[in-house]
């Protein structure tokens, strides 16, 4: 029976060829260049980019004798931050951070994605918001490209949890938009802080409790295609302690065929002050996804055609996931001295995971996944040579252990066993940062970490020889960085820093040999990282522009091979290098109006990379966008009326490493309107949007260097939604 049903997987793989021979090649087919021209015009375009934005800052600075042309001038209120392991002023961080607010529109999004929260975010890309048996892709500079499914190459933490795993893989899926009170964006390598996958680091912080005894507040959101989310927060404070319990049920059928949907969350956070110098946070969040289908990919002349269709592969086999999630954290802080504190997080989590592939030799995954994890921190604030200095020391440890098997996926059935194996992987990372204020206008920081990996694989299948195996792994990373206050509302930095970027397990044990244990041919991925940049807040503005460098060794980029469609195997590229330019202004509100402007340019290239004997040095980066601009608009009225308009261009970019195939650059907006009406304790209000305002063709998601051109994912037309809001406290 099983040849039976290897036969007709080789019927289907044949036809999807067919397919593939009638598809012809997009208009925008490059040929090769030579190398010097290439790179020459990467250079001079990002120093034209880089001189203006220096003299557009150099001519904003006012001179420090000179007296300002205006009597009085908006000064905004410090924004501190969390996410380099302590609380810091932005303006003392050598660092490109962008700290995000909840603002009143962000309470009216459908509530689907992260991305709702940081689309106006420079240096981050997003795409795949529509596939929620794939995840949330998040890019930053250039870091977590590859992935086919959730999040590499980025450190994410919620309430101070890490939501990444040992490993350097992370999964949104539990993490709710409409939970968000603030995030934090470092953007760049910060392996010195947080260790393996710290291409860039984003910092959650969950809603706080208000400062009422109790609080509660339903909305319920419809849309197109099925949206359907509803959700409730409740909340309160007491003398000694706050406490938060949100639930939320979302489900779409999809604008395409076979992406229907559904999950559901409930999340408990708990702040307790024992006493006046320490306090313990309690968390735990529970996330069900009994289904999540995946569409699939589609070719060029497929999406063309008719782009709400499933490939065909992917409603044969039923491809999709269905997931139980539950992760319990607990914070401890105490104040041992009037500057001294340490803060203890202890951590677990388990995963139950099934997904279906469009193929039928192992098609069929399901692990089941434990994760543990504690780290310790130690700061001490003290006088330095007579001046200010702050010392954190500190160690994360971790363990994953997932039991995973693979069966053949029987057209949607489960079939006989192909792969049984416990992946163990187990970390260690101590490490240290100074922040030295050695001068008045002057502040150095060092940061070092050492990270120990161990890969343990131990085959209980044994049917083609056992392939039980380990790999240790090893790295220190460091960085440097300085920061030169010019007046009081301006600064310029600069730092440099190197990340280390393990293979993840899924990476390690897709084995393109076909057999269990792990690819030995696959290594870490290192980056070494110099970055400069300006920043400032007068008059109310607010604005930054940053230039950096990214020089990469043994870059991991994902393939697929013809005989298992939808799975991603990993390779490493020999070098790369990113270059890249970042800027933000955001104006101050003017009667009620407020707006910003983000525009990142990324010129990201293989410098040595040999596929199937062809040299593909001076390639670009496939998934990223050359340029990408994003402006908000905002207006909020005394009588309670908001309003909203965003607008995002992205560039063309390439969609595999050889550079023939190119996914057009298009147009994105929405817009948002809503009513809100306050009396005593009772707030309630209504709101209207519309997605893809321009109703643009364009793909929401492009899985690179895909089987048989099988690159793209269209998004949904123009399509609007709503919803309602109340809000009750007690008084």
């Amino acid at each position: 029976m099983n040849a039976d049903y290897n036969n007709t997987n080789l019927l289907i793989l044949n036809d999807l060829k067919t397919i593939n021979r009638t598809h012809k090649p997009p208009v925008d087919f490059v040929s090769s260049r030579r190398e010097y021209e290439y790179y020459f015009h990467s250079i001079h375009l990002s120093t034209i980019i880089f001189i203006f934005l220096v003299g557009f800052v150099l001519i904003t600075f006012p001179a420090r004798a000179q007296e300002p042309a205006e009597p009085e001038m908006t000064i905004l209120k410090p924004i501190e931050v969390t996410a380099t392991r302590s609380k810091k002023q932005l303006t003392q961080i050598p660092n490109a951070l962008t700290h995000l607010g909840r603002n009143t529109q962000q309470n009216y999004q459908p509530g689907a994605t992260l991305d709702e929260f940081a689309r106006g975010t420079p240096g981050v890309f997003f795409q795949n918001q529509f596939n929620f048996a794939q995840d949330l892709r998040i890019t930053i500079r250039g870091f977590g490209a590859r992935t086919p499914f959730g999040v590499r190459g980025i450190q994410i933490r919620v309430d101070d949890i890490p939501q990444t795993l040992p490993d350097g893989q992370t999964q949104l899926d539990s993490i709710d938009p409409s939970l968000i009170q603030q995030m934090e964006i470092l953007r760049g390598p910060s392996a010195s802080l947080f260790g393996n996958a710290s291409g860039g680091m984003i910092n959650i912080t969950t809603r706080a409790a208000p400062y009422t005894k109790f609080e509660l507040t339903p909305r319920q959101i419809f849309g197109e295609f099925g949206y359907f989310k509803s959700e409730i927060h409740a909340s309160g404070r007491g003398d000694r302690f706050d406490y938060g319990l949100f639930g939320s049920h979302l489900q779409q059928n999809g604008w395409r065929e076979h992406s229907k949907m559904e999950n559901r969350l409930v999340q408990f956070k708990l702040n307790i002050q024992t006493q006046t110098n320490s306090n313990w946070m309690l968390l735990f969040r529970k996330f069900h996804a009994p289904q999540a289908k995946d569409p699939g990919g589609l070719t060029h002349t497929q999406a063309l055609v008719n782009p709400r269709q499933a490939a065909p592969g992917n409603l044969l086999f039923n491809a999709g996931e269905a997931v139980e999630q539950a992760q319990l954290g607990i914070r401890y802080r105490k104040k041992i001295a009037t500057t001294q504190t340490l803060s203890i997080v202890a951590h677990v989590l388990h995963r139950d995971f099934q997904n279906r592939l469009p193929f039928v030799n192992g098609g069929q995954v399901q692990f089941d996944r434990w994760v543990g994890g504690l780290s310790m921190q130690f700061v001490n604030d003290h006088i330095l040579f007579k001046k200010n200095n702050r010392f954190i020391i500190g160690v994360d440890y971790g363990i994953q252990n997932d039991n995973r098997q693979r069966f053949n996926n029987n057209f949607g059935i489960q079939g006989i066993l192909t792969l049984d194996q416990v992946e163990r992987v187990q970390s260690i990372g101590p490490f240290f940062r100074n922040e030295w204020k050695m001068t008045p206008d002057l502040d150095l920081v060092l940061g070092g970490r050492w990270d120990w990996l161990h890969y343990q694989v131990l085959d209980a299948f044994q049917a083609n020889n056992n392939q039980s195996a380990s790999r240790t792994l090893s790295q220190t990373s460091g960085t440097v960085g300085l920061v030169y206050h010019l007046a009081d509302q301006h600064q310029i930095y600069t730092n440099v820093a190197s990340v280390f970027e393990a293979p993840t397990t899924t990476e390690l044990i897709n084995n393109p040999g076909g057999s269990g244990g792990f690819n030995p041919n696959l290594d870490a991925q290192t980056s070494l990282s110099q970055e400069i940049g300006f920043r400032g807040t007068p008059a109310g503005f607010q604005y930054e522009a940053v230039a950096f460098y990214v020089h990469s060794w043994d870059e991991i980029t994902p393939f697929e091979l013809p005989t298992s469609p939808g799975r991603s195997f990993f390779q490493n590229t020999g070098q790369s290098r990113r270059l890249g330019v970042e800027t933000r202004v955001a104006t101050p509100e003017w009667h009620g109006f407020s707006g910003e402007i983000a525009y990142t340019y990324s010129d990201f290239e293989f410098r040595r990379f040999m596929l199937n004997n062809t040299n593909l040095k001076g390639n670009a980066f496939p998934g990223i966008p050359m340029h990408r601009w994003v402006g908000h608009l905002r207006y909020a009225h005394a009588s309670g009326i908001f309003g909203q308009l965003q607008v995002q261009r992205i560039g063309k970019f390439f969609v595999n490493d050889i550079n023939t195939v190119i996914n057009d650059p298009y147009n994105l907006g929405q817009l948002l309107l809503g009513w809100e009406k306050k009396y005593k304790g009772i707030e309630g209000s209504v709101f209207f949007g519309i997605n893809n305002l321009f109703d643009e063709r364009y793909n929401a998601n492009t899985r690179i260097n895909a089987a048989f051109d099988r690159f793209f994912e269209p998004g949904p037309p123009i399509n609007v939604f709503g919803g309602l809001r109340v809000r009750i406290a007690s008084f």
